[in-house]
């Protein structure tokens, strides 16, 4: 009997026997008339269906179709795919289902589609708000509020149903629309056919939109005395029971509305609804009994209320919502006074221990405001620390980097020198500047703080640091810090890393070629029996001791901390070997490759690209020929391959051989290169020399187009890429292009003041100004570029 119970109500409902009706055109296998069909509609469906019998006798076949279609609203089930796929809508409207019936039907006859049984626009308007249809909703409001639909009857019930989901996020009813159907619900004196259930979605839209709109306030007005009473019979208990209690969404939302009123000037409302939230007890004694030190113009409505209500939604745990108060009350505000600056560091400290993704871009907003802040106010070391781990623990790098950076900032340091990171933070900060933002100002920054401060590193995380601050050309501060910690008890996390010794073996080799080529080649302006140019060769010679003594004492340390050869690990092994080659010192290398092979451990792919690099260091052509064999007996080779060769074919200009070798490199499914070849191509193809300017210009747009799709943590991304864009961009004559390189690779990656920016802002600029001059150049773009340049020219 239950069973029959739950299925009853089912078989006969009217929507579904009139849409079975309506279906097709045969009833038992025979074939049915219009009249009989409205006969058999008029006595087993609802009085609306009466209306169908004019409509299909003067409407076409197709229109007939699309009325069929549309009346299976009722059996209708959404496409089996995840509820928050953007493929819903497209799904749906691909298919001959009724929404895509209805939508049709609209487009030929928009008078026809809104005298619709009621049923039928009902299930329509319900549906299509559920599933995120806004095409069809946005469709029956329009025809709704143009008074298409007709009679109240109808009106309302469709206003209702559209009013039904406004919870949909995004939401799917834009904000004037939802305030003229509120409108024509209060005309009829039928807001209460909303349940409490959408005044509450209604209200929450508001208070969580964070921008001032005037259709909130507008909306505010309309809802607020229901949502208002509401309130009132929800009670906190007392007693026991109000130690376990949790406030209902509703007080919830009420806290933030209360906040929202007093935006929108509604002062009086803010009051009455603060009194029943304390008359109810949401709104608990402790928040009356904390009362700051305040000034005469602190002792306004707006600060005491926001403050009572910043202290309650701590009471109840509801941090987020007390940091959007505090924020909007600073933004709000001309100045920041203490009053409020004690509030907001409060609330802050309690924000970060509970923030999440969403809320962590607040506590960004209010910590940085707070530091940067022209008074007196004093952000606590232990409350930025807690900051950088939990931006580490949310892996919210770009906020940490943000924080960071004002903390480094002059007017900031004047004032107050605020801590780094501590522990795992630190190197996280590092790795995120390096290897992620490229920020590589920043990060040599942090390096040279980390020296000075004495900030201690963890042992885990040490050769780590250290490496990241070799891998980025900042040897001064990894020498300094691999002396530092390649002492003492932990030294052998330092002194065994693979991965460091090779990093410190790159850059110090790159520093002694660069060494030895200025001793060897002196510049023609250089007169070497000139005291001063001997004395400048003698203390490069010097140098170039130091840097080899070093070198030498990295990788000596590394050996010893390994014992004996034969008990070395396969990888030490060729780590050891790519070292000496790095360093030149072939030979070496390849008898650690040989110890391989004495243990008869068969070489790997890495290993290979190892022996092929030293080839192609020395003689690319060879190296070529080697690979040639290598592919003819079936060794599979990987990008890393083809791009060690193809980088050092640029290296030695044969342009020739790197095309030939990305030619064969695609052929063989390698397309994707690594982001240092490609690095090495875009130098390498934005100044050949020679070339027609035409082809540099290819060159240059689609070196551009490679920079702007490709990962912004990339080799490409950096500014050493950017120097080279933008000094071939002006010798095409093109400071538009300049100016792009050096916004997008530059301007945030290298400290404003270095001198080699200092040198291109001004070339840049002076191009600027002769295009204008000529005409070439718009003044209004010309002005744009100049200030984000802040260089001053004249644009006659």
């Amino acid at each position: 009997m239950l069973l029959c119970r739950r299925l009853l109500p089912r078989v006969h409902t009217p929507i579904r026997v009139y849409a079975q009706q309506l279906f097709g055109s045969q009833i038992h296998g025979k074939a049915v008339s219009h009249s009989r069909l409205a006969n058999v509609t008029v006595h087993n469906a609802l009085p609306e269906a009466v209306e169908l019998a004019p409509m299909l006798h003067r409407t076409s076949r197709v229109e007939k179709e699309l009325l069929e279609r549309v009346a299976c609203i009722s059996t209708w089930l959404p496409p089996q795919v995840p509820k928050k796929s953007a493929q819903v809508e497209k799904m749906v409207e691909a298919l001959p289902d009724p929404f895509a019936a209805y939508a049709e039907l609209r487009a030929q006859d928009r008078t026809l589609a809104a005298s619709l049984p009621l049923p039928i626009l009902v299930a329509l308007s319900q549906k299509a708000t559920k599933y995120g249809l806004s095409t069809i909703v946005d469709g029956i409001a329009t025809d709704l509020l143009d008074g298409i639909i007709t009679t109240s009857h109808r009106q309302l019930r469709v206003a209702t149903a559209l009013l039904a989901a406004t919870h949909h996020h995004p939401p799917i009813l834009d904000k004037q629309k939802i305030y003229s159907l509120l409108i024509l619900l209060r005309q009829f004196h039928a807001l209460s056919e909303l349940s409490s259930a959408n005044i509450s979605a209604l209200v929450k839209c508001i208070v969580d939109n964070p921008s001032i709109d005037p259709y909130d306030a507008k909306t505010t007005d309309i809802l607020l005395p229901i949502f208002h009473q509401s309130l009132t019979n929800q009670s906190a208990p007392k007693g026991a029971k109000f130690m376990s209690y949790r406030p209902p969404g509703d007080v919830f939302i009420a806290f933030g509305l209360i906040h929202k009123l007093i935006t929108f000037d509604r002062d009086k409302h803010a009051l009455r609804l603060f009194q029943t939230l304390t008359e109810t007890c949401h709104i608990p004694v402790e928040a009356f009994t904390e009362v700051y030190h305040t000034s005469a113009k602190d002792n306004n409505f707006a600060f005491v209320v926001r403050s009572t209500l910043v202290r309650a939604c701590l009471h109840w745990g509801w941090y987020h919502r007390a940091l959007d108060i505090v924020v909007t009350a600073i933004r709000t505000q001309v100045s920041t006074d203490i009053a409020l600056t004690e509030l907001a560091l409060n609330t802050l400290h309690l924000a970060l221990h509970n923030a999440s993704t969403n809320h962590f871009k607040h506590c960004t907003w209010l910590i940085c405001h707070l530091i940067n802040s022209a008074g007196s106010v004093i952000v606590p070391d232990s409350m930025v620390r807690l900051f950088y781990d939990k931006a580490m623990h949310l892996q919210d790098g770009p906020s940490a980097e943000i924080l960071y950076k004002d903390t480094q900032s002059p007017r900031v340091i004047r004032r107050k020198k605020y801590p780094l990171p501590r522990g795992f933070s630190l190197t996280w900060l590092m790795n995120h500047l390096t290897i992620t933002s490229r920020n590589v100002h920043l990060a040599r920054t942090l390096a040279k703080q980390v020296i000075d401060e004495m900030e201690p590193i963890p042992v885990q995380d040490r050769a780590h640091f250290i490496a990241l601050t070799a891998s980025h050309g900042f040897s001064s501060s990894a020498r300094t810090l691999w002396e530092r910690y390649s002492v003492g008890k932990d030294r052998e996390a330092v002194l065994g890393n693979a991965s460091l010794m090779l990093r410190m073996v790159s850059v110090f080799s790159k520093l002694i070629y660069r060494t030895k080529a200025e001793i060897e080649e002196p510049t023609s302006s250089q007169d070497e029996a000139n005291p001063c140019t001997a004395s400048t060769l003698d203390e490069r010679r010097k140098l170039l001791e130091h840097l080899l003594q070093f070198v030498e004492l990295v990788v000596g340390a590394f050996r010893m901390s390994k014992g004996s050869l034969e008990e070395t690990s396969h990888y030490d092994l060729s780590t050891l070997a790519r070292a000496y080659i790095t360093l030149g010192r072939v030979s070496e290398g390849l008898d650690m490759l040989k110890v391989l092979l004495k243990r008869y451990e068969i070489p790997d792919l890495y290993d290979i690209n190892i022996a092929l690099s030293a080839m192609a260091e020395l003689h690319p052509k060879k190296a070529v020929s080697i690979l040639k064999k290598m592919v003819d007996r079936g060794i599979r080779l990987d990008a890393v391959t083809f791009g060690t060769i193809i980088h050092h074919a640029i290296l030695h200009g044969e342009m020739r051989l790197a095309g030939y070798l990305i030619g064969r490199a695609k052929e063989l499914g390698c397309e994707e290169l690594s982001a240092k070849t490609t690095a090495s191509l875009i130098r390498a193809s934005v100044n050949a020399d020679g070339a027609p300017k035409s082809i540099l210009k290819e060159n240059l747009q689609r070196a551009w187009e490679i920079i702007q799709s490709g990962d912004v943590s990339s080799v490409v991304h950096t500014p050493n890429t950017g120097k080279y864009c933008i000094f071939a961009s002006l010798r095409l004559d093109d400071p538009v292009m300049a100016f792009k390189f050096w916004e997008m690779l530059v301007k945030e990656k290298t400290e404003w003041g270095d001198r080699k920016q200092v040198f291109q802002r001004r070339l840049i600029a002076d191009m600027i100004q002769r295009h204008c001059q000529e005409g070439a150049l718009s003044r209004s773009r010309g002005r744009q570029m100049l200030a984000q340049l802040r260089e001053r020219r004249v644009l006659l």
